[in-house]
């Protein structure tokens, strides 16, 4: 009776540590996200930029690693905003971390409230070089992972949106 017991407590802690240690699919990191309040919101941006959003797309193909991508660049008449993602909240404002990054050209880099995702908020470039808005990339993360080789991918991803993106007006043109 004490070894099944034993067992049992032995199955419920692998059991337990096995769950805090999951990984979050794509569904379940976007339904694990904030909600939005409509005042960070531009109620006028709603579509995603065709293009742009191509792009995550791409990434994300290209990326089973990457649980999230976004956008977020000037739209001409606009504010910075999410003009592309594979989560919604197209029109979200930039907020002072995603401007910060634009403005210094400085990564943000940082888990998540929960210690279960890894952003690399970084600037995103045209083909020459020129700063266009940001880009953000999150991982699924648990402690123990190596989190200067996540921020490699979140670069490499950002490389290979630079070389399709002649200009930041590439961005807001047709996906073909």
């Amino acid at each position: 009776m004490k070894r099944i017991a034993t067992i049992l407590c032995l199955a419920l802690a692998a059991l337990t540590a096995s769950s805090a240690f999951a990984q979050d699919t794509r569904e379940q990191a976007i339904a694990g996200m904030r909600k939005v309040d409509p005042k960070e919101m531009d109620a006028s941006y709603t579509k995603p930029a065709p293009f742009a959003q191509k792009l995550v797309e791409e990434a994300l193909a290209k990326h089973p690693e990457v649980i999230l991508i976004a956008i977020h660049a000037q739209p001409p008449g606009h504010k910075n905003l999410i003009v592309a993602s594979n989560f919604g909240r197209i029109g979200k404002i930039g907020d002072d971390d995603d401007l910060r990054c634009i403005r210094t050209g400085k990564s943000n880099l940082e888990l998540n409230s929960t210690g279960k995702h890894f952003e690399d908020e970084l600037i995103l470039l045209d083909a020459s070089g020129k700063t266009i808005g940001a880009l953000g990339v999150v991982f699924n993360y648990k402690p123990g992972d190596d989190k200067a080789a996540l921020a490699k991918i979140a670069d490499q991803v950002r490389d290979e949106m630079k070389e399709q993106l002649p200009s930041k007006s590439k961005l807001f043109g047709p996906a073909s």
